[in-house]
């Protein structure tokens, strides 16, 4: 990593364009052909430092001059000087390249420069010592942090061995992202570990703490086979991670668990959302939030479609929210309960509890109250959509019904979850939840005298009116052949 890019992204969002010199990020491996190795060199111009100009009413470019040199000593082995240009853009974006030079073994020094063609006096170097060292004997290359991949086979300056490999060359993660992914290729396994049937590949995050103290925080391996070549890509759960900095480590190990090669780099990652004190949540914080967009309507459905899934306590406060006018108050409550939910991405996590909402509005509508806030609509919020469903309208001694059978359910941990709701008053489609076997939800074992009760007369199977649950079977009489086979 080049340089913090946590404070210039922060300075980019809120002053666009008013960076006094570019800023690149580079990242580079030594990788190897069967004849000859070479470098891969990946830069990275991070957006808010381009100067982007108008190429018609609508879109922006950018251009940056970059050099290339790879010197040993005072000569010149290898270079490459080219204009990098953006596409005709709606929105400014960082500038993102790949060059590669086949070069033989030894050391070099690898030197990069680049200038804004929009605004001469906005330039960047880089600079670093490059060992370039593939022997016929066990080699781990220097492992890539990615931004993204994907299988694909289609040629391109990123895709390699069946891969779309995005680059991350600032070595940075923001809030947004969730996975830590990266590629490294292994050679002459074969020769080396000849006689072995397999080998392992060992992979670990450690938080830099400080004094050259390191806390680990997760690792995984894979055995992979001796080969002459081998490509690893492996991707590691990091929306846990809180904001600082941290070191990835990669190792080959023989079958006796004795470290033959390691790689190392480090990494920053932000999060600031992750632990974050409720009360520090400040009006300068949400300025710069989505709910900050959201207006009064906006506010007072989402806060309602908040409500299915709040605790009792919780529900009381929400109640004081919705009757306030404040909307400082609204937007305040909107955010800290999303980014509870996902503090990677609270924005992404909205938008999806919204969608839930809006279809559990439509499906499920009253006339009194949004559909979400139906006791199906409810259910729908928390659980999803159930896994099958059975709706009755034609027995004839009993109000319409449904039964809605959650196969299985991650709440509770349990199998063959049901809901069985009813329409008691025949009016719209307010269904009631009349009984559930889900553990913490309504249960009530007189539900099948409570659905029949209209029609029912003296039918209750036992000789105990009062203590009685069932009702006798009957041609037409089949909720609870449903509810307990279905």
């Amino acid at each position: 990593m080049k340089r913090n890019l946590f404070s210039l992204l922060l300075a980019a969002l809120i002053v666009p364009h008013t960076m006094a010199a570019l800023d690149m990020g580079v990242s580079y491996a030594v990788y190897a052909t069967p004849d000859k190795p070479y470098v891969e060199i990946n830069i990275e111009i991070a957006a808010g430092s381009l100067h982007f100009v108008n190429v018609d009413s609508s879109h922006v470019q950018a251009a940056v001059e970059v050099l290339m040199l790879i010197k040993k000593g005072d000569q010149v082995v290898n270079y490459e000087k080219y204009t990098l240009n953006s596409p005709a853009l709606e929105y400014p974006r960082a500038l993102l390249d790949v060059k590669r030079f086949a070069i033989p073994n030894g050391e070099y020094e690898l030197e990069i420069s680049c200038q804004d063609l929009n605004d001469a006096s906005s330039t960047d170097h880089y600079s670093t010592h490059l060992t370039v060292r593939v022997e016929l004997a066990l080699h781990l290359s220097e492992p890539q942090l990615l931004r993204t991949f994907r299988a694909d086979n289609s040629d391109g300056p990123f895709n390699k061995n069946g891969y779309y490999l995005e680059p991350l060359p600032f070595n940075f993660y923001d809030r947004f992202a969730t996975l830590l992914a990266f590629y490294t290729e292994i050679y002459h396994s074969d020769i080396t570990l000849a006689g072995q049937e397999a080998y392992t590949v060992r992979y670990l995050i450690e938080q830099e703490k400080g004094n050259g103290i390191k806390t680990l925080i997760s690792a995984g391996s894979k055995r992979r086979k001796p080969a002459q070549m081998d490509a690893v890509l492996v991707q590691m759960d990091i929306s846990k991670l809180e904001s600082g900095n941290y070191s990835l480590t990669v190792e080959i190990r023989d079958a006796a668990n004795q470290v033959l090669q390691t790689r190392s780099l480090t990494f920053q990652r932000s999060n600031p959302f992750l632990q974050i004190d409720e009360n520090a949540i400040t009006e300068e914080m949400l300025a710069n939030q989505f709910v900050q967009s959201l207006q009064a309507e906006d506010l007072r459905f989402a806060l309602r479609a908040i409500g299915p899934l709040l605790t009792n306590e919780e529900s009381a406060t929400l109640q004081n929210v919705l009757v306030s006018d404040d909307l400082k108050q609204k937007r305040y409550f909107v955010f800290r309960y999303f980014v509870r939910q996902d503090p990677n991405n609270p924005e992404q996590a909205y938008l999806q509890h919204m969608e839930i909402a809006r279809a559990a509005d439509a499906k499920f509508k009253s006339g009194f109250r949004f559909g979400f806030e139906t006791d199906r609509g409810r259910t729908y919020m928390r659980f999803g959509r159930p896994d099958d469903l059975i709706h009755v309208e034609d027995d004839p001694a009993a109000p319409p019904y449904e039964i809605w059978v959650y196969y299985n359910f991650p709440k509770t941990k349990q199998r063959n979850v049901k809901f069985l709701f009813y329409n008691p008053s025949l009016a719209g489609e307010d269904f009631i939840l009349l009984h559930s076997n889900a553990r913490g939800e309504i249960n009530n074992p007189r539900w099948e005298r409570v659905l029949y009760a209209r029609n029912a007369g003296e039918e209750y199977d036992g000789d105990n009116y009062g203590d009685a649950t069932r009702m006798k079977p009957n041609v037409a009489r089949n909720a609870r052949t449903y509810f307990e086979d279905f």
